[in-house]
C-alpha cells in the first residue's frame, strides 16, 4: 500500500461530518416531534416568573403577614421553617396557579398548538351543547387547559397540602371553587370578580397560616386576628375595585372602613406608636384620592402597611 492510498483511506474526517449531517436531518425528518418530546424530562411540568414586581400585596405577604401577627419577631427561633416553608409554596405558587386559570387561557403559558387542536370528550359537553354554551367551553380550547393545566395545578396544590394536614386540603378545595367562580364570572360580567381575588390573596392564606402556627380560639388575641384579617381583606377587595376603576366609589368606602378599622383595633389594643407609623403609610392612599390620581403606584405603601399591622398586633401579649 503506497502512502497515497494509506492517506485516502485515513482521511474520513469530511466523509464523516457530511454523513452525520444528512443522519441528523433524516432523524429530524422522520419525527418532528422529537425535540419537543427530549425537552420534558418531568411528569408534570412548572415554571415559575414573576408578572409584576413583588412588592405589592400577595398570597406569600399575606401569610408572612399572619406569621408577625402571630409573634414570628418574638420568637424566631420555635418555629418549623419547613412547614412554613411548604406553607408558602403551597399559598403562592400553587394556589396562584389554581387562581390563575380563573383569567382564562390567555393569562396561562400557552400550550403547543397540537395540545390545543386534540380533542376530549366529556359527556354533556360535546361542543355546541347547552352546558358547553353556558360555560363558554369548547373542545379546542377549555377542555385542553381543563386536562392539561387546571387538573394537574390542582392535584400538586392537594399534594402539598396533605403534608400540611387536613385545613390545608379544605382550604385548597374552596381555593379552587374560588377560581372557578371566577372563571364564570369572568364569562358573565367580562371580568374577574375582586373579591374573590381578595379571596386568594388575603383570607385564606392568612386563616391557613394562622391555623398552621397553632393561632387557636384559645389564644387570647384571636378575636384581634380575625378582626386585622377581615379588615385587609376589605381594603384589598377596595384596592381591586379602584386598580380597575380610577375612584371607584364603593372601593374607596372599603378602603375608608378598613382604615377606620385598623385605627380603633390599635386604639383599643392601645397601641398608639403602631398606629400612628400606619396612619404615616395610609397618607399617600388619600392624597392620591384628592388629587385624582391612578393608584397603580401605591401598592407598595399598602404591602408595607399590611406588614406593619401585622407586626403591631404580634406585639401584644396573649392572655
Amino acid at each position: 500500500m503506497t502512502w497515497h492510498n494509506l492517506h485516502r483511506r485515513l482521511a474520513i474526517g469530511p466523509d464523516l461530518a457530511r454523513w452525520w449531517r444528512d443522519f441528523a436531518h433524516t432523524s429530524a425528518s422522520a419525527n418532528p416531534d422529537a425535540t419537543l418530546h427530549l425537552s420534558s424530562s418531568a411528569t408534570v411540568n412548572a415554571q415559575f416568573w414573576l408578572s409584576y414586581l413583588p412588592w405589592r400585596p400577595t398570597a406569600g405577604w399575606a401569610a408572612v403577614a399572619a406569621m408577625l401577627a402571630a409573634g414570628l419577631m418574638a420568637r424566631p427561633t420555635g418555629w418549623d421553617w419547613r412547614e412554613i416553608a411548604l406553607l408558602l409554596l403551597l399559598v403562592d405558587p400553587l394556589w396562584g396557579s389554581i387562581w390563575r386559570l380563573a383569567a382564562g387561557r390567555l393569562e396561562v403559558l400557552p400550550l403547543r398548538g397540537q395540545a390545543i387542536q386534540q380533542r376530549f370528550w366529556l359527556p354533556y359537553l360535546q361542543p355546541d351543547s347547552p352546558a358547553a354554551q353556558l360555560l363558554g367551553w369548547d373542545a379546542h380550547n377549555a377542555l385542553p387547559l381543563l386536562f392539561r393545566v387546571a387538573l394537574p395545578a390542582v392535584l400538586v396544590a392537594i399534594a402539598v397540602a396533605l403534608v400540611l394536614g387536613p385545613t390545608a386540603v379544605w382550604l385548597t378545595i374552596v381555593v379552587t371553587v374560588v377560581s372557578a367562580l371566577g372563571w364564570t364570572g369572568r364569562h358573565t360580567f367580562s371580568y374577574v370578580p375582586a373579591a374573590l381575588h381578595t379571596a386568594v390573596t388575603i383570607s385564606l392564606p392568612w386563616l391557613l397560616t394562622l391555623t398552621q402556627l397553632d393561632v387557636t380560639p384559645a389564644h387570647g388575641a384571636w378575636a384581634a386576628h380575625l378582626t386585622l384579617v377581615l379588615l385587609w381583606s376589605l381594603h384589598n377587595w377596595g384596592e381591586g375595585r379602584c386598580l380597575r376603576v380610577a375612584g371607584d366609589r364603593l372601593g374607596l368606602g372599603l378602603m375608608a372602613a378598613a382604615d377606620l378599622g385598623m385605627g380603633l383595633l390599635f386604639i383599643v389594643a392601645r397601641m398608639p406608636f403602631w398606629l400612628a407609623l400606619v396612619a404615616v403609610l395610609w397618607l399617600p392612599t388619600w392624597l392620591t384620592v384628592y388629587q385624582r390620581r391612578a393608584m397603580g403606584h401605591l401598592q407598595f405603601w399598602w404591602l408595607l402597611a399590611m406588614l406593619i399591622s401585622g407586626l403591631a398586633l404580634g406585639q401584644v401579649p396573649s392572655s
